[in-house]
């Protein structure tokens, strides 16, 4: 009998090599990745693995991309993830003037959780963490 394997949730940081507290959120991320690889093949105190998808500074979030994190968490945190935008529109319309500039506009570190609508701003290493240990197994 054969049954489907579940697919990997999918977290993304946008992420500043230059910005130690993103570097810091990545390489906890990067172990807990490998410590979920670790538990699955030895089977003690299994994980939940993810992917991960990195996405370096200057890109920015696609405007689908901007509008899922704004829906996931909530109106009120739009000048927390896209500096000086009070709407979601100017957002948009900041970030698509493109280069360095708009670049700078994006909080880093932000991991985003697509399959379960979650984001966390910044380095809160505790709320990656629970992030991490949350999800679905």
């Amino acid at each position: 009998m054969f049954r489907f394997h579940k697919t990997l949730d999918v977290l993304t940081l946008f992420h500043s090599p230059s910005n130690p507290q993103s570097a810091k959120v990545l390489n906890l991320l990067k172990s807990a990745s490998a410590h979920a690889t670790d538990s699955s093949i030895t089977g003690k105190n299994p994980t939940a693995s993810f992917e991960l998808d990195v996405i370096e500074a200057p890109t920015v979030p696609t405007p689908d991309q901007l509008r899922s994190i704004l829906e996931f968490i909530g109106p009120n945190k739009i000048g927390d993830i896209v500096k000086g935008a009070k709407s979601e529109s100017e957002a948009v319309r900041m970030l698509k003037q493109g280069g360095e500039v708009s670049s700078e506009k994006v909080l880093r570190p932000l991991l985003v959780d697509w399959n379960n609508g979650r984001v966390v701003l910044g380095g809160d290493e505790k709320a990656i963490q629970k992030l991490v240990e949350t999800l679905p197994k």
